[in-house]
């Protein structure tokens, strides 16, 4: 399955350790098109329900309206990391240019 920049898929982040999260969960890919093509890894950022990270510099509320999950959720960008597609499991939703955008301003914070 091809997955795209501001896709939202379901990923295995299993293993982990320490503050990284864990488990099954929506992912948003963050890497560019082009990458995603041409490698077997991908970089995403993990999302999660726990609405308490929000409001972070280094962390983005997406509604659920808006992001097409069942609920409101955070993506966790300071916990962006390289996945293989093989963690991947099937794409849940996408959102808009508009919105992705919104969150890759958040990188700056990330990487100053």
């Amino acid at each position: 399955m091809d997955f795209h920049q501001g896709d939202i898929a379901l990923a295995n982040l299993n293993p982990t350790r320490g503050h990284e999260q864990a488990g099954f969960r929506p992912v948003l890919i963050m890497q560019a098109n082009i990458l995603n093509k041409h490698l077997s890894t991908v970089i995403i950022a993990p999302i999660t329900t726990n609405l308490g990270a929000r409001g972070k510099l280094t962390t983005y509320l997406l509604a659920k309206d808006v992001s097409g999950l069942d609920y409101d959720s955070v993506v966790l960008v300071h916990q962006i990391r390289a996945l293989d597609k093989q963690r991947l499991e099937k794409k849940i939703t996408s959102i808009s240019h508009d919105e992705f955008q919104k969150i890759r301003e958040k990188l700056l914070f990330v990487f100053g």
